[in-house]
This record gives C-alpha cells, structure tokens and sequence, in this order.
C-alpha cells in the first residue's frame, strides 16, 4: 500500500524553499544580531513591515506600519486578533460554511458563533444586516478573497456590501486572506504578488470601521517558516492596544527569521516562490480533479476552486465522512470531514482534500484509496 498519504491540510516539512537553505538563512541572520534579540518582538521587526507593505502583501498603506503585527502563521495571527476583541458570550458571525480552524479559534475565545446566509458570491447583505441587528455581534468574520473550504471569491459588490453594512453598525470585521495569494486567474497582471483586486475595500478604507486583515505565506512556500500577520484598517481599532503588549511578545516571528525573510525580499527572490506556490496550486488541484473524474466515484461532487489549496467534495447522502476517515486511514488517506466546517447545522456528508503537498504519484494513489474505500461502504448498502 506504502505509507499514508495526508489531505487533511497543515504546514508540510518541506517546501519550495528547501529546509537546508532556510536553516542556512536563518543561521547567517542570527550572526548579526544581538544576545538580546533572538525572540522577535510581537510587532515584528519595522524593516520587514515596512517591506511587507511597501510590496503590497499587506491590506495595510507602507507608512502606517504601526497597525502590523507579526504572528507563526494565520491561525496564531487570527487567534491573538479574537482574543482582542472577544470576551466570552460575545456574538460572531460567519457565513455558514466556514473554516474549521477559525470556528475553533473564535469559539476558543468564548464567542457564540452565528451563521449568515451566502450563495457563490459571498454573504447576502440583507441576511448580514438582519444578523447584526438581531443579534449584535462583536465581529464578522469572513474570507473573501479565497473560502476554506470551497476556494469561493466574493464579488466586489458583496464586499464592498460587508464593509458598508459594518461600518454603519461599528461592527470590527476580520477579513482573513491567508489564501487570497493563490487565486487561480488568468487576468492581464495576476502573476503579480498583490493578486487579488483589493480596491473595492482600499477604496472605501477611511469610511469602514474597524477593518482586520489577516494574512500568511502560504504553507509550503519556504520550509520551516511560518509567517503569519493581523493588520488594522479604519477607525482606530478597539483592542489593538492589547496585541502587542506584554502577553504576546512571546508569539512572535522569531527576529533570526524575520532578518532572513527580509533578505529574501530584499533580494526580489520571495515573489517568485509566490507565483510558483500558486502554480503548484492549481496544477495538483487539476491533477485531483482530473482524477476524481477518471475514477466517477459514484454520488459523488465538487466544484472548481477559485483560489487556495482544498477541494470541497460531496459525497453521496447518507455517507458519513466521519465515518469514512476511519476506513480510509486503513487504506492509507487521510482527510479532513466535512462537518466541523459549519457554523451551523453542519452536513456529514462533505470532506475537504488539499493535495498541494503531495506529489503525482501519491495523488494518483490517493484518489485510487478514496474511491477503494467509497466503494466499500457503497458495497454494503446494495
């Protein structure tokens, strides 16, 4: 069988910037720098903000680096936002269908999370405005340029939508961007690092409220680094004062590494691993796609991603992903369920595959796995 194959998602141990290089990177940086200064300040170091948003990777303008804050990765980026905003009780709102690792972090902060309807083209401003009014959230979170699961993009006008709606009702909304990166388009322009049309949302930036943005490099891009930050937009934001204080300081980029990813940039060689993280993307989603149609898995859907790392499958009803997991890993694949991407009234028979770490071979044989052991449950009810 050889050994497991693993879709559940998560940061791999290697990437297009090998482990051997970046510790080598790493290693020259922490030559240079004092006894001190080997933790990385919660904030992060001011050259390597100011080059973040200078390069446009953050929803933040070059000379207002003070509302940056660096974290390991989106999710410690997103957790250290909601646990400046949240006080246990308080109300969130999501679309229904919504990323398991940011239900877990907001519901960790003690918010009761609430769904809002949303169709292809993101959450539906009237059902948004009826959820704030009935239920006086203390944020919105939402990921419009790249869903996680599905690999959806909002339109303009539904983002443009959110941003209003909050903005009148002083509403904070979280924007999470960690894959907004790797959206797949074919626009004059979009091998450029600042992909996505971010001017619906700068355009209006000074009239929203309180805007946070969180954002990382994509998993895979440099072995070893994970690179994650929250940035604010707006109104002055209630809470900001809190991320970079004493608590936090600890969750910070390590200073070795900060030096190292600003020598990267510096020397212009970041953008291309970023265009080349993109491809690799779409090409192992492709192949996926490619595959789960050779093998007409029988009930079984998706659709074509957009952006990101994840395909979003269905599965016949009635079968529990939960359930199959358990088989498949005795086949060898493993994946994540569906059900914990819910805000509410979650379906089981939904799973999510990220394939972006394995290579052809394996996701070949990983498809092979998926449809061995959806063959096997659909065996029993015939």
């Amino acid at each position: 069988m050889g050994g497991i194959i693993n879709w559940m998602g998560g940061w791999p141990k290697e990437g297009l910037l090998s482990a051997s290089e970046w510790e080598a990177r790493c290693a020259a940086a922490a030559r240079g720098l004092k006894p001190a200064g080997d933790t990385g300040a919660a904030s992060g170091d001011i050259r390597l903000r100011e080059k973040l948003a200078a390069d446009g990777l953050l929803f933040a303008p070059a000379e207002d680096i003070g509302s940056i804050a660096l974290a390991p990765g989106a999710d410690a980026a997103l957790d250290r936002a909601a646990r400046c905003l949240l006080a246990p009780g308080d109300n969130a709102l999501a679309e229904r269908l919504t990323s398991r690792s940011a239900l877990h972090i907001l519901r960790k902060a003690g918010a009761d999370v609430h769904a809002v309807a949303a169709d292809e083209f993101g959450m539906i401003p009237e059902e948004l405005s009826r959820s704030i009014e009935q239920l006086r959230p203390r944020l919105v979170y939402a990921a419009p340029n790249g869903t996680d699961p599905e690999g959806r993009v909002w339109s303009d006008e539904r983002r443009l939508a959110l941003l209003q709606i909050c903005a009148e009702a002083e509403v904070p909304v979280v924007i999470d961007d960690r894959q907004a990166g790797l959206q797949f388009d074919s626009r004059p322009g979009a091998q450029q690092m600042n992909l996505p049309d971010r001017s619906p949302i700068a355009s209006t930036a000074e009239q929203a409220g309180d805007v946070w943005t969180i954002g990382e490099l994509p998993p895979g891009t440099i072995a070893g680094l994970r690179f994650g930050w929250v940035t604010v937009s707006g109104r002055t934001a209630s809470g900001w004062e809190r991320m970079t204080d004493s608590r936090n300081r600890a969750e910070g980029v390590p200073a070795a590494e900060q030096l190292a990813l600003l020598s990267l940039m510096e020397g212009e060689e970041l953008e291309p691993l970023l265009i080349a993280m993109r491809f690799v993307c779409r090409a192992k989603l492709g192949l996926l796609i490619e595959q789960l149609e050779l093998q007409r898995l029988p009930g079984a859907a998706w659709r074509e991603p957009n952006a990101g790392m994840h395909l979003w499958l269905a599965l016949p009803e009635g079968l529990d992903s939960d359930a199959l997991l358990r088989a498949a890993w005795q086949n060898g694949l493993l994946f994540q369920p569906g059900g914990a991407f819910y805000a509410a009234d979650p379906e089981r028979a939904r799973l999510r595959l990220t394939p972006v770490h394995s290579d052809e071979r394996q996701i070949r044989a990983g498809v092979a796995r998926l449809a061995e052991t959806m063959g096997e449950f659909l065996g029993r009810w015939v």
